[in-house]
């Protein structure tokens, strides 16, 4: 009887055995074809997979970013990412397994998303990442971390939600971010044109509200941009007119009625209010429009990329030129840095710190103080400790994104990120010649700027920020290029027309 009870024992703890698989065999990783069953099955929860970050991507790159579960620029050792593998590939699923499809052989342009599916508890529907914010689009980055989450029993970035028809949304937004891609150049161009042509038309002309109205074409284009993505509008054609017209009648209906002081001040913050409403609430505005975030590419899928935070700059400047130098432009300082830093809004760091470098120049410069180099050397000082007790307060608050991640990993993992993105700067310089030519001229020209006379509080403080900029993100090319777009269109509103930021009474 003994002997039965024992073996019954032992069947018993074999079984058990084989019912509690290690953690490894729980969750497995598996690259098939794009044409793959698993696609198209009813029982799988489906996305599109970024396969890279920049303008191209390869089969290897990719593999390394699936294994590493972090993106390595296509412009920096060709997208490999550093570090040792945290996960490998399987050849069998497992109770939870992750089906992706990759890149073919050789390098190709970053413009095409490609098949994920998971199946497993929990998994039905249509994939979410909590990198991303966008339903359906998944970072090839966001794999690895999620299947040491499962295995850990964490709640892990890649999670979904219930849909009707996810490849059938899926097809629809795969649609949208090609439209939004095709779009960028002509957006871009229609952006550089109004900002030109208001900018000459003030210059011939010395008006007042055609300075005005050149200095608002940068901000209304976003508005424009984003509205236009709200209600769905997508092709080239459609984008560019669309954008062009309706830029042009709100940049000149805001130089006409927005003089300064006080209309000026309720515009520009009203223009605040409503982009971070839109960045917080509705960020798939913001990706799919033809201004900002740009997902496929894969280095910025939501909030204040730095496009949109050089375009907002020199406004954030101006509105904190109006409020003065006290505690009214402390407060600003602090609303507008934290909306363009704190994750669930703007969520760039970079920016972060230079919002915060130019506005605290702007406060010595507004008093009429010529900052030496002790105090220049503190005000950077109070800027970075404001900066990260602003991440600080985030990441409290349950806040996620690379800045968080970075700062939470201590000085270390913080002067690793700085070297890295100043790697990635020079890299972008030296990447073309013409990239090298139009960072050469833009730097030539704000140069210029800063040496002519006369000197405006405002300017002075937008263009240390963008050398701030420049020196903490990764696209140096088009800051220099947009910021000095910026920095003469505010030059030629102020000093041909006169007038004078003077503080609200």
């Amino acid at each position: 009887m003994r002997r039965i009870v024992a073996l019954g024992l032992v069947l018993a703890a074999a079984s058990a055995g084989r019912a509690a698989a290690p953690p490894a065999e729980r969750v497995a990783v598996i690259v098939v074809p794009a044409s793959a069953p698993v696609f198209a099955s009813p029982k799988a929860a489906h996305g599109l997979l970024v396969a890279g970050e920049g303008a191209t991507v390869s089969r290897r790159s990719a593999l390394a970013s699936l294994l590493r579960g972090e993106m390595g620029n296509a412009v920096v050792d060709s997208g490999i990412p550093g570090g040792r593998p945290k996960i490998s590939l399987s050849r069998r699923p497992a109770q939870t397994t992750f089906y992706l499809a990759l890149p073919p052989p050789g390098r190709h342009h970053n413009v095409v998303r490609y098949p994920i599916a998971v199946v497993g508890p929990g998994y039905h529907g249509l994939l979410t990442s909590s990198a991303t914010h966008l339903e359906g689009l998944i970072a090839i980055s966001d794999v690895a971390p999620s299947v040491l989450d499962l295995r850990r029993g964490n709640r892990p970035p890649i999670r979904s939600r219930a849909s009707s028809d996810p490849l059938g949304y899926l097809r629809s937004f795969d649609r949208r971010l090609a439209h939004a891609h095709d779009s960028r150049t002509g957006a871009v161009l229609a952006l550089v044109g109004l900002m030109v042509g208001l900018g000459l038309l003030a210059l011939a002309t010395g008006s007042r509200a055609l300075g005005r109205a050149a200095f608002l074409a940068a901000p209304s284009c976003l508005v424009i941009s984003l509205i236009l993505s709200a209600f769905g509008v997508t092709s080239l054609t459609e984008t560019v007119v669309g954008l062009a017209l309706g830029s042009a009648a709100l940049a000149l209906a805001g130089g006409a009625f927005q003089r300064p002081r006080l209309p000026l001040a309720l515009g520009l913050t009203a223009l605040f209010v409503f982009i971070f409403a839109v960045l917080w609430a509705e960020p798939s505005w913001n990706s799919l429009a033809a201004l900002g975030a740009r997902p496929d590419g894969g280095g910025r899928f939501y909030g204040a990329n730095n496009q949109i935070a050089t375009l907002l700059l020199s406004p954030a400047l101006v509105l904190g030129a109006l409020a003065g130098s006290g505690l009214l432009l402390a407060v600003i300082a602090l609303l507008i840095s934290a909306g363009v830093g704190v994750s669930a809004v703007g969520a760039n760091g970079g920016a972060l710190i230079a919002y915060l470098v130019g506005f605290l120049a702007l406060g010595f410069l507004l008093r009429e103080t010529r900052p030496s180099a002790v105090r220049a050397g503190a005000g950077i000082a109070i800027a970075a400790v404001v900066a990260l007790a602003l991440v600080g307060i985030d990441a409290a608050l349950g806040g996620s994104s690379h800045v968080t991640h970075a700062v939470g990993g201590g000085p270390g993992s913080l002067a690793g990120h700085f070297g890295h993105r100043l790697h990635l700067t020079a890299a972008a310089i030296g990447s073309t010649w013409n990239a090298a030519l139009l960072f050469s001229l833009s730097t030539l020209v704000l140069a210029y700027l800063a040496w002519r006379r006369p000197r405006f509080a405002v300017l002075d403080g937008l263009l240390l920020a963008l050398v701030v900029l420049v020196l903490v993100s990764d696209t140096p090319t088009e800051i220099t290029g947009l910021g000095v777009l910026s920095a003469i269109v505010l030059r030629v509103w102020l000093e041909r027309s006169g007038e004078r930021l003077t503080p609200l009474d």
